[in-house]
């Protein structure tokens, strides 16, 4: 009997789980799809880098025999070369264009805002340990200072094989075991988050006791108190930059 019901709380799991992913995929995947993949593009079209920063802005589906030029509105804010490479000079905005030249003749231009921003000073994570089951996902919340610095932290994951964070923070249990996710700046101030990855029945168990005593050994909480996992924070939408939710080397 015990087992049957830890069989029916599993299944009740991962039943959550699926339903949250598929309205999720449904309400938020098609704002990434784009209405023709073969027209000339850039890899974005609105960047912030800390001055002194440097950005590469590349153009896709460019014809053959075709080149591009850079330009910058504003070369005390930032300049960009002929390679498409942007540096922050100063704080403030300007607009980076690409125009596709074609047999001497200019077919296209295209728009890439840029803001030029402070740097970041200080990191914290809202969380310093969090528990999960294998296959579930999680993004990490910074806390920055100044507020209205435009530095995005680097995220980095002791153990890849258990778990894995992308460039926006999102972690994704992969195995049972423990990992520490690390949130580096620029200047080598840097956060950390202690990442227990378990097995569903291991993973039921804490949500019942509210703790990883018994669970880990020698467990001490690095928290006042054990928050389990909430699926309803994943509703948060995706960045909508392709690039951003690549795992984190």
């Amino acid at each position: 009997m015990k087992n049957n019901n830890l069989l029916s709380r599993i299944m009740k799991l991962c039943g959550s789980v699926l339903v949250l992913t598929f309205f999720f995929v449904l309400f938020s995947g098609a704002k990434g799809i784009r209405a023709d993949e073969n027209e000339v593009r850039l890899n974005v079209t609105d960047v912030a880098i800390t001055k002194d920063g440097v950005f590469r802005l590349r153009a896709y589906n460019v014809p053959q025999n075709s080149r591009i030029i850079y330009r910058t509105s504003d070369s005390s804010v930032a300049f960009v070369d002929s390679r498409g490479y942007i540096t922050g000079i100063s704080n403030g905005e300007c607009i980076v264009t690409a125009t596709v030249v074609t047999s001497n003749t200019a077919s296209q231009t295209l728009k890439c805002n840029v803001t030029v921003g402070p740097a970041a000073i200080s990191i914290k994570l809202t969380k310093s340990e969090l528990v999960l089951s294998v296959g579930m996902k999680k993004t990490l919340k910074t806390i920055l200072s100044p507020l209205n610095t435009v530095e995005n932290p680097v995220f980095y994951s002791s153990d890849k094989m258990v778990a894995s964070v992308t460039s926006i923070g999102r972690v994704r249990a992969k195995e049972v075991g423990e990992a520490v996710i690390f949130a580096f700046l620029l200047n080598g101030e840097s956060a950390e988050c202690q990442i227990y990855v378990l097995s569903p029945e291991d993973y039921i168990t804490y949500l019942e006791t509210g703790t990883l005593e018994g669970i880990i050994p020698d467990y001490v909480s690095s928290e006042e108190e054990a928050v389990p996992y909430d699926e309803d924070e994943e509703k948060e939408p995706q960045d909508p930059s392709a690039e951003s939710d690549k795992e984190s080397v």
